[in-house]
């Protein structure tokens, strides 16, 4: 009896040491998801049991990761020094007085972004997302034109214009098509490290792109949309002010490069610029000191019709940490201004669970957005919901 004792004790020893090396690993994982929050906030949710009450700053990865052409990521130093026309504050006192001001109304949004490379987008392709948006009462698109770089890059020859016809031929035809349905397209692009030095030219290249598509064809983009997410670059964690500065300097140049064009223009932005649990630091742009939020709103002030759309993704909208909660403050200092801002909700198979409305359902989706809307409906800055991203969304 003794010795069987003495092996059980051994055992039972064994066992909880190994129950302490499997939990201890699953806590440091789920760290890596939740910043500055107890490791085990995540214990006790799934997307079948949604309502998830965790707090902590949520790092949304970049979804065009899947499909991203690497000439939007590489930097290629034939480039890196090209400088591009900048209007500066000429063309901001032209469209103060009654410029390019873009045209827009105030339906509220109900987007959706769309991946897909251009040059991928078959006619059968195209007429499939169209209709499905039409069905799931989508009224803008966001497309894709990260892969105008590859055409970008090409030297001089026939080969390129040849390319460029067929881009610009199928954008034409998803913009038309879309137009007879009742839906908007915006030209979508961006790529963490586009405001970083020697990268910006394939920021402003495609949005040179999207300018002049407008000018030179009778179907158009509504508008364009930066979805450069730099706080998810390698030095992040110890280069927040800088990085975060360059991101400003991005959109302000960006500001005054559109007062020639008659495009809306909209970022996207995790829910943390407005610093919060302190993600974020106060900075200095323009002799002010800002949060990321604050330098963003006062530079769309200058531009007509713009949007910020808040990742605020949670499967959940009541509550602490939910759709609402990380979304009020960025509506509340938006009331100050003429932005909107759209809050972005995710479909897609990602981590963490509480996130994302995969494997939930359309129903439990709907409901939920119902909630986020009525919440929201009398707030001057509320411009409406964008589900991230088609594909997934058709699928709930």
């Amino acid at each position: 009896m003794k010795k069987k004792n003495k092996i059980s004790k051994k055992y039972s020893v064994l066992i909880s040491s190994l129950a302490a090396i499997i939990m201890l690993g699953t806590l440091s994982y789920l760290q890596l998801y939740i910043k500055k929050e107890p490791a085990n906030a995540l214990f006790g949710k799934t997307n079948e049991d949604p309502g998830v009450k965790t707090t902590g700053v949520i790092y949304p990865s970049q979804y065009s990761d899947n499909n991203i052409t690497q000439n939007a990521i590489d930097t290629d130093p034939r480039f890196k020094n090209i400088v591009f026309p900048d209007y500066g504050m000429l063309s901001n006192a032209i469209s103060s007085v009654g410029g390019n001001v873009p045209a827009f109304t105030d339906l509220e949004e109900n987007g959706t972004w769309l991946w897909t490379p251009i040059l991928y987008i078959t006619p059968d392709y195209r007429d499939e997302i169209i209709n499905g948006a039409v069905a799931n009462n989508i009224n803008t698109i966001y497309i894709s034109i990260d892969s105008w770089l590859d055409i970008y890059v090409m030297p001089d020859s026939l080969e390129k214009e040849q390319q460029k016809k067929v881009f610009d031929k199928i954008l034409e035809d998803f913009i038309r098509k879309a137009n007879e349905n009742g839906i908007e397209v915006d030209a979508e692009a961006g790529w963490r490290n586009w405001a970083e030095a020697g990268n910006t030219y394939k920021a402003f290249a495609v949005l040179e792109y999207a300018i002049n598509f407008n000018k030179t064809h009778k179907e158009k983009f509504r508008g364009f949309q930066f979805d450069v997410e730099p706080y998810l670059l390698p030095g992040w964690a110890d280069n927040k002010e800088d990085i975060l500065r360059n991101f400003i300097i991005l959109i302000d140049q960006s500001v005054s490069k559109l007062n020639r064009s008659n495009l809306l223009f909209t970022v996207t932005i995790p829910e943390f610029y407005d610093g919060t649990n302190d993600e974020t630091p106060v900075f200095s742009y323009r002799g002010r000191s800002k949060h990321t939020l604050g330098h963003l709103l006062s530079i769309l002030e200058r531009r007509s019709g713009s949007k910020i759309i808040v990742m605020s993704y949670r499967n959940v909208s009541l509550g602490n940490n939910g759709t609402i909660d990380v979304s009020a403050n960025e509506i509340n200092e938006a009331n100050k201004y003429n932005t909107k801002i759209v809050i972005a909700q995710e479909t897609g198979d990602v981590e963490p669970p509480f996130i994302t409305f995969y494997k939930t359902s359309r129903k439990y989706y709907d409901d939920q957005i119902s909630i986020v809307k009525k919440a929201f409906s009398d707030e001057k800055s509320f411009g409406g919901i964008a589900a991230h991203y088609v594909n997934s969304f058709f699928e709930l």
